[in-house]
């Protein structure tokens, strides 16, 4: 079940940001980040994929005003059961009133983004421009989809 975050899926979502930290780069420490997130559940941009026992499998976040998908994760150990892409059609729900829908993702090549790269292709997402390197070193692209 995919649900909107609430201020008592803080911790959890921290619990997930700690464990892509070595995708992403560093998160749970940074004030930033922990500012984002609760601005995130306020605005009610943040959804989260329960699995059967009611434990989050993954979090979304999107940004109205930039029409983008600013966050996905899902836990390692719920990866490969279609968590990502529910929460991507989820988003692009969302946003896709808005017009044309972005996302910041892993570039090609970069082995640990395969499969992000694949769930957004295959959900009509294009490379659209190099976005350099995130805070964890890893070359990203700009993705599109055209609404």
């Amino acid at each position: 079940m995919i649900r909107l975050l609430n201020k008592n899926d803080y911790n959890t979502w921290l619990t997930l940001a700690k464990e892509v930290e070595p995708l992403f780069g560093p998160m749970v420490q940074s004030q930033e980040f922990q500012n984002g997130i609760k601005v995130c559940i306020k605005n009610k941009d943040a959804y989260g994929i329960e699995d059967a026992s009611g434990t989050i499998a993954g979090i979304i976040a999107i940004n109205r005003a930039e029409k983008e998908i600013s966050w996905l994760a899902v836990g390692e150990k719920y990866r490969g059961y279609g968590y990502g892409e529910k929460l991507i059609k989820k988003a692009i729900d969302k946003l896709e009133i808005y017009g044309d829908i972005f996302v910041q993702t892993f570039a090609s090549g970069i082995e640990s983004g395969t499969c992000a790269r694949h769930v957004y292709e295959k959900n009509g997402f294009i490379e659209y421009k190099n976005a350099g390197k995130n805070p964890a070193g890893l070359e990203t692209i700009l993705m599109i989809r055209k609404k």
